[in-house]
């Protein structure tokens, strides 16, 4: 089996829907011989910046010097990002080999009419490989929820859930309340449960902490928490030092922290206080370490600056609280007019996601090419509803971007956001690699270079004389 019929073979699984409940993936891993029961887990639940915390708790632990695996999502360009261990991709050899391994009894389960969807067999997939891998810890960032999500399959060492908000209330719950409740459930009985939540959610996720028996550790930071007084780790933001990088303060009981991170927003030095926070409970209590380790640590995709005159930012805010940090980490930049590219799934609350945004000079809608994908022209209608921009309905991705790129002056903010979906289509105008079909030669002096038409042919030289010499 080649790499790109494995990947093609995962991706036809998106045409199942999601179930919640981890049954499924419990018998594909039971099918595997059970490769996640001798790895050590870490959980990542939360409303917004369950990416970020991810990335920052791996950053660390890999600068402690442990073999670390990751698993995010979604992925930008290639399905192996999702995978990763020590920074690096999950070969394709190994995810052909897994799907060797997976494909037939996936099929006699979609047969009996119970497939797995892609999100299930990719979680498994990743599971598989960070045994194969000997991986001292792996970071998993939950897909939705907590409690019925495909990677509460484990049992974690260590878990948290970042913050909680009104998001896929069809699954989840009408209230905070019911969706804390959900995420909560990602607790490890026995172990630290590190929270940034606040109001009646912390309230929830104390409750079931308790019932699970673990340790409820807090964090205050400028976008979430109990107040600092009564929070277990406090995370102050010092503000933007350039359009990359950040200034953050981190103080807990007897120790802090002051370092620069690589992501903008006052959400962000919360992450990095959760970040912290679940990295010390894992042992890593050196002080550079852990600044180190969040300095390092790159997030694509989220308050990514990739490029200036005019400025454009790339988002993948995906829902209203979400846009609500985007506007408030924008207003720490300067610039003149905003042009703001707007793409989202069809499940979100795009009102009050137009409505949480920064005031626009123009809107221009997309869809990326995904079947979830609302219509660019219900998305415009949402905008000139909501603002006095100039809304325009494009379609692609790419070229909203270019569009609004081109109508941008020097001084000015084009913003992308709405659905990371919309940010790995258009991160590859600047990611893409474009390779030549035919490698360039260099051509003998005084004679042009032309690309070959033909097989070269043998030049046939006269037979050599032998020579009669002794």
């Amino acid at each position: 089996m080649r790499y790109s019929e494995a990947a093609n073979f995962l991706f036809d699984l998106r045409r199942f829907q999601v179930k919640p409940g981890t049954e499924s993936v419990r018998d594909l891993l039971a099918h595997l011989g059970d490769p996640h029961d001798g790895v050590d887990f870490v959980q990542i639940a939360g409303t917004n910046g369950k990416g970020s915390v991810a990335r920052m708790v791996e950053s660390v632990l890999r600068e402690d010097g442990r073999r670390v695996g990751l698993y995010t999502s979604p992925h930008f360009e290639d399905v192996r990002e999702r995978v990763r261990v020590d920074g690096r991709p999950v070969p394709k050899a190994e995810v052909t080999a897994f799907v060797e391994a997976a494909k037939p009894w996936l099929v006699e389960r979609a047969a009996d009419g119970e497939p797995l969807t892609f999100f299930e067999v990719v979680t498994a997939l990743a599971l598989w490989r960070f045994d194969r891998a000997g991986v001292d810890v792996a970071v998993l960032e939950v897909g939705m929820g907590g409690e019925f999500d495909a990677t509460s399959v484990v049992d974690p060492v260590a878990a948290c859930v970042t913050n909680v908000s009104l998001e896929h209330t069809a699954v989840l719950g009408d209230t905070v309340e019911e969706i804390a409740r959900t995420k909560a459930k990602v607790a490890p009985a026995g172990g630290p449960l590190v929270t940034a939540t606040d109001g009646a959610a912390l309230a929830t996720v104390r409750e079931v902490a308790a019932d699970r028996g673990s340790e409820v550790v807090t964090v205050a930071g400028p976008t979430g928490g109990p107040a600092p007084a009564d929070a277990d780790l406090s995370a102050t933001y010092e503000g933007a030092v350039s359009p990359q990088e950040s200034l953050v303060a981190l103080v807990g009981d007897g120790w802090a922290v002051e370092t620069r991170i690589p992501l903008l927003g006052a959400y962000q030095s919360t992450n990095a206080g959760v970040a912290a926070a679940l990295v010390r409970r894992l042992g890593v209590t050196e002080g550079a370490t852990i600044a180190r380790g969040l300095r390092n640590a790159h997030w694509p995709g989220r308050f990514e600056v990739m490029g200036t005159g005019p400025l454009v930012v790339l988002d993948g805010a995906h829902n209203p609280a979400a846009c609500g940090t985007v506007a408030d980490t924008l207003a720490e930049l300067d610039y003149d007019d905003l042009h703001l590219v707007f793409g989202a799934m069809h499940d979100k609350d795009h009102a009050e996601m137009a409505a949480a945004l920064p005031a626009a000079t123009t809107v221009r809608t997309c869809a990326p090419a995904i079947d979830r994908a609302e219509d660019p022209e219900v998305l415009a209608r949402v905008f000139e509803r909501a603002s006095d921009a100039r809304v325009a309905a494009v379609g692609a991705v790419a070229d909203a971007v270019a569009e609004a790129r081109a109508a941008a002056g020097d001084d000015d903010c084009v913003l992308l956001t709405g659905s990371l979906f919309c940010v790995a289509e258009a991160r590859t105008a600047w990611t893409r690699q474009v390779v030549p079909k035919e490698p360039r030669r260099p051509a003998p002096p005084g004679r042009r270079w032309r690309p070959r038409t033909s097989p070269p042919t043998r030049s046939r030289r006269p037979p050599r004389r032998r020579s009669t010499r002794r």
